[in-house]
């Protein structure tokens, strides 16, 4: 049964959550897209679902619950989208394990390491695969990975994250190579900065509470990177006309240094 009877064009967030992901998927939802919500906890993707058709209509978002260690649920979940919103134009994979407090190698468990990757990595090969058919007889689509600077160099304490963060790079590039000459535009946006929510920023925020960092409290988009402000960047991204594609995008606030250099 359709969810889509007005044919809107579909966007897919994996890994959709507070922060970015909701962001992105109601920066589009603002554009006329209805959006795939998909992502393994009901309750927060219920409340995201029901918050977006509030603000933008009935049957604006439908969620999916999905694990992404596992290549059946995966596409098990695509393949209800396709049947109820249609298919996917637009896939934005921002799943990311990490820890806050990092491990060191011989502190990481196998079992660690292997879901951490699944997550980061093995979650965006499958939905590619699940979205890519349908873009490739359109002759169009939009892939984006939500990068790290964990990506781009390996620090202390993530032997677990950045592997499958260097993967999902080289993913993007080779998906770059692959499709792009058929009309698929594929981007990694490096994040390359705490993100202004719970998890990062919200440790952050508390350290500068501990510190009196009063500046930096009180003038927060200089310091952390508002999810709203970086759905803008998705979007841009999308809509780049086409002989002009970008490939790789890093963002951080105005006061917060480079992560990402060596």
């Amino acid at each position: 049964m359709s969810l889509n009877s007005s044919k809107k064009p579909v966007i897919a967030v994996v890994g959709a959550g507070p922060g970015i992901g909701e962001a992105v998927a109601r920066r589009f939802n603002a554009e006329g897209f209805v959006v795939a919500l998909l992502a393994r906890t009901e309750e927060k993707l219920r409340t995201m679902a029901q918050g977006i058709d509030s603000d933008y209509g009935k049957n604006t978002a439908k969620y999916y619950i999905t694990d992404l260690r596992v290549e059946e649920s995966v596409i098990s979940s695509f393949k209800k989208i396709r049947e109820e919103l249609g298919p996917v134009q637009v896939l934005v994979y921002n799943a990311g394990a990490r820890r806050v407090n990092g491990r060191k190698i011989l502190d990481t468990t196998s079992e660690e390491f292997e879901n951490f990757t699944k997550i980061n990595l093995f979650g965006a090969f499958w939905s590619t695969k699940c979205v890519l058919p349908d873009m490739l007889a359109a002759e169009k689509g939009t892939i984006f990975f939500t990068g790290a600077t964990g990506a781009l160099r390996g620090a202390p304490g993530l032997s677990s994250f950045s592997p499958g963060k260097f993967g999902l790079r080289a993913l993007c590039q080779i998906i770059t190579r692959e499709y792009q000459p058929q009309g698929i535009h594929a981007a990694f946006i490096v994040v390359d900065s705490p993100v202004d929510g719970k998890l990062i920023g919200g440790v952050r925020r508390r350290q500068w509470e501990r510190e009196g960092a009063k500046e930096k409290l009180e003038d927060l988009d200089a310091y952390l990177l508002q999810p709203a402000d970086l759905a803008q960047t998705y979007w841009f991204l999308h809509t780049q006309p086409q002989s002009a594609w970008s490939h790789e995008i890093d963002v951080r606030p105005q006061k917060e240094g480079m992560y990402s250099r060596l």
